[in-house]
């Protein structure tokens, strides 16, 4: 029998797959791969195609914090509202504008065009609905009692509607001003309000995330249930079917810099407060009196991990799911005047525009590189965007752009790495170009340190990367002339990086414990070994003249295992070679090369007693040319290897039986452990050494029998195991 001791073994935890140090590809060709790119006036449809984007110019800039809402008149003019200053602004078709009304209040939420021709905005807090003309002059039109007026809109009979907050209720105001109301939708806000194809009225609500269709006064029929709690936009289809966004709390966020801007026109007003009373400013005077605290309420169902989607409900047909995602809101929604009713939606990603078409195929039509895209309005020359973080009234024209850039992120192979050669595919029609850059460094993000752009790829096939070796890599594209850019390949060789070896373990293949005495040895085997040692005369108290040692069978032969965990940062396939030398030699004897597993099992019995230690050296030529490949090597702890069990005697010299029954027991490898002795083979009993501590290779033991046996011969065994677990037995006959 064997055991094996282990001084101070630890055991690594490995890490998931990663490139390996072979010839690499970095390949973007489907719709996924470029989202994490920069789209500079481009466009990306579902196919993963790359192409000029519409063109985006800037119509307007204002001093403004955000564009809450834009309407256009049958002359072009149009006119939009801003938040934290409460003013509406005009502009002209050649790019003129003004500000042409400053509210009492501080949001302009909403805006809506009149049969009359004039204008009617809505602001918050102590929301109020104002007339004005086209010079500007603003009067009192509807004042609901509420705080908020999120959306306004006109019925086919010319009444206004009207979506307030923050009871959730609904108004109809007639031309001279007075209002009813319309519908009490039991929430707290109506965010959005639309007429469908027939007329009828539709409404987004808060918290509870509710479409509603109202028929007639006070009674709605609810036709969608969102699982997230704010319809924030909806378009009405000719062909019937309502699209609409709904997002999980994202304007709750935009709202708190609406609350910061209220108490910061409280805070600048409090001083001039007696002037108030005496006839201040009106936008002084609404800010001094303000008291509501402009919140958004905290949405009261479960919408998981979803923060914003878009929604389609056509008639007959369940709700479909255009898009949703985790990332992004959802702040406009308009349907493009085109066959099929093509939708189109702002995200807060980068202030891209998406579109989505009737088989909901969905595309990124341009990256407007703003923060916020928050209003929408689809004109005759393109799509007006209005911008939170600056509030900057924007085109996106109904043409492309002359040219575009797509720029990719940093991409990262793993470790500093030779550039191969850059191949794409794409469509470049007469007089159309795509021109491809590389550059290159070792930081995360581009910076200074990195190298400049190479210059652009004579081909489009196999052209050498010029950027030098690095880390991290970005190629740029440039595309112009109505060129389409299908797919880029680049290839590149890893630096070989070395393996290393984390842990070696040697171990038997099965173990066990010793429950006769209570110890637990290192290694212990229910087919161990006993030498016994038997004196030649019959009495204790004569002395020993002779002795025989006696080795019990010792069952099947064992196994030795040694196993290995070793990484390579590469991901290489790693061979390893396992070696071993005995305490006192000089050179490795290699048990076996070319090892693909962790683990090697060899026959306990090709290494004789004595302590050993294992090499275990690993290298990844098997995947790597010669030139590259790397090695590493550990030697594990050492270890003891004991087949051979204690040698138990009773003391040549001892002559006074009353003194005790005396023995000694040796091991020439391992420290003993435990003894026990039994009397006429009854239970075994703890025994300690002469000296108190069972620890040395040699000890002597006394057997006083606590109980002293009657008269007779009775027979008197005692068990000594050592380190490893063998077990030596020695006996004497005790005659009284």
């Amino acid at each position: 029998m064997f055991a094996i001791r282990l001084v101070l073994l630890g055991l690594a935890v490995l890490g998931g797959p990663l490139r390996a140090s072979s010839t690499q590809v970095w390949e973007l060709s489907q719709y996924s791969d470029f989202l994490t790119g920069k789209l500079k006036r481009i466009a990306l449809d579902r196919e993963g195609r790359l192409r000029a984007a519409p063109e985006l110019s800037t119509v307007y800039k204002t001093d403004q914090s955000v564009i809450w809402t834009i309407v256009e008149d049958s002359d072009g003019v149009v006119y939009f509202g801003t938040g934290h200053q409460g003013a509406v602004f005009s502009v002209s078709q050649q790019g003129k504008g003004k500000q042409l009304w400053k509210a009492p209040e501080i949001e302009v939420f909403a805006l809506a065009l009149g049969p009359d021709g004039l204008l009617y905005a809505g602001t918050s807090p102590n929301g109020k609905v104002y007339r004005l003309d086209k010079s500007g002059e603003a009067e009192p039109f509807f004042d609901p009692g509420e705080t908020y007026i999120w959306s306004l809109v006109f019925d086919r009979g010319g009444g206004l509607l009207v979506g307030a907050g923050d009871k959730g209720k609904i108004y109809r105001v007639d031309r001279d001003g007075n209002g009813e109301l319309w519908f009490d939708s039991g929430q707290r806000h109506v965010m959005s309000l639309a007429l469908d194809a027939e007329g009828r009225l539709l409404a987004g609500t808060d918290p509870a995330g509710i479409l509603y269709r109202v028929e007639s006064p006070r009674s709605a029929f609810a036709l969608y249930d969102s699982d997230l709690p704010e319809i924030r936009s909806i378009a009405a289809a000719r062909d019937g079917a309502i699209y609409f966004a709904a997002m999980g709390g994202g304007m709750e966020r935009m709202l708190q810099s609406v609350q910061a801007a209220q108490a910061a026109a409280q805070q600048a007003a409090a001083p001039q407060s007696p002037a108030v009373k005496a006839g201040a400013a009106p936008a002084q005077a609404a800010a001094a009196q303000t008291s509501a605290t402009v919140s958004f309420a905290q949405p009261t169902v479960s919408y998981g991990l979803e923060r914003a989607a878009v929604l389609r409900l056509q008639p007959g047909r369940a709700v479909e799911k255009l898009w949703s995602s985790t990332e992004e809101n959802v702040l406009g929604l308009l349907l493009k005047d085109a066959p099929g009713s093509q939708a189109v939606f702002a995200g807060d990603r980068g202030g891209r525009i998406y579109e989505i078409d009737p088989r909901r195929r969905l595309s990124i039509a341009a990256q407007t590189d703003r923060p916020q895209i928050t209003a929408m309005l689809q004109t005759a020359q393109g799509v007006l965007l209005g911008s939170a973080h600056g509030g900057d009234l924007l085109r996106l024209a109904n043409e492309p752009a002359p040219s575009g850039v797509f720029e990719t992120a940093a991409y990262d192979s793993g470790g500093v790495s030779r550039w191969g050669r850059l191949s794409w595919q794409g469509t470049t029609p007469e007089g159309a170009s795509i021109a491809v850059r590389t550059r290159s460094g070792n930081s995360y993000r581009p910076d200074a340190t990195w190298s400049p752009w190479s210059a652009a790829a004579a081909a489009a096939e196999d052209a050498a990367v010029a950027s030098p070796a690095a880390r991290f890599i970005q190629w740029q594209a440039t595309l112009t002339g109505g060129a389409v850019l299908d797919s880029v390949r680049l290839t590149y060789l890893p630096q070989n990086s070395r393996p290393v070896v984390k842990s070696i373990s040697v171990l038997p293949e099965a173990a066990d414990t010793d429950a006769a005495n209570g110890a637990k040895p290192a290694v212990s085997d229910t087919t161990s070994s006993y030498s016994i040692t038997v004196s030649a005369s019959g009495s204790v108290s004569a002395p020993v003249s002779s002795t025989k040692a006696l080795e019990l069978g010792r069952g099947p032969r064992r196994k030795l295992a040694v196993s290995w965990q070793a990484e390579d940062p590469d991901g290489d396939a790693l061979r390893a070679a396992v070696a071993f030398r005995g305490e006192g030699e000089t050179v490795w004897k290699t048990i076996e090369r070319n090892i693909d597993a962790a683990k090697l099992t060899i026959d306990s019995d090709a290494l004789a007693d004595g302590r050993y230690r294992f090499r275990v050296t690993v290298d990844d030529g098997g995947v790597n040319p010669a030139d590259r490949a790397l090695t590493d090597e550990k030697i594990g702890a050492p270890v003891v290897i004991d087949h051979t069990p204690p040698r138990v005697r009773l003391t040549a010299d001892e002559t006074d039986a009353g003194a005790g029954i005396r023995f000694e027991a040796t091991d020439a490898t391992s420290n003993l452990h435990s003894a026990a002795y039994a009397i006429d083979a009854g239970e075994w009993r703890p025994l300690n050494a002469d000296d108190g501590v069972i620890d040395s290779k040699k000890e002597s033991f006394t057997v006083k029998p606590s109980e002293k046996p009657g008269g007779g011969e009775h027979l008197i065994v005692l068990r000594v195991r050592d380190r490893a677990g063998n077990a030596g037995l020695g006996k004497a006959l005790l005659r009284q």
